[in-house]
């Protein structure tokens, strides 16, 4: 699976780092960025198959930053990493591109069997 690349997006950089190993075990190409500005700058520079995002960042809400990535390119899936319930969401979610929340705290063989689904259906 080495041909996918994810953007691991969050400013809690123990998390960014779990999460980067637990993907390393699919042989995918990650990059770790920790605040809205870099979420953004390595969005826009580099292509991306799938962004992990987490929600409540200090800067800016997961919301906007979602936002902000769609309206370049809004093919690209967003998962979203969120401690709050996805009802309290799912109203906002369509309107921001996330295509998927994952709750924390959530396993890494959920993360993996998420990720491996939608890779092989994109495939």
């Amino acid at each position: 699976m080495s041909e996918y690349k994810v953007l691991i997006a969050g400013d809690k950089q123990l998390l960014a780092l779990i999460i980067d190993n637990i993907l390393n075990d699919l042989n995918l190409e990650n990059t770790i960025v920790h605040s809205r500005k870099d979420t953004l700058l390595a969005y826009h520079n580099d292509y991306y198959n799938t962004v992990l995002l987490d929600m409540i960042m200090r800067v800016l809400l997961g919301l906007e930053v979602s936002n902000e990535l769609c309206k370049t390119n809004s093919h690209i899936p967003i998962f979203a990493l969120t401690s709050v319930p996805f009802r309290d969401n799912k109203k906002d979610s369509g309107l921001s591109g996330i295509n998927h929340y994952i709750s924390k705290p959530t396993t890494a063989k959920e993360l993996q069997d998420l990720l491996k689904e939608y890779f092989k259906t994109a495939a």
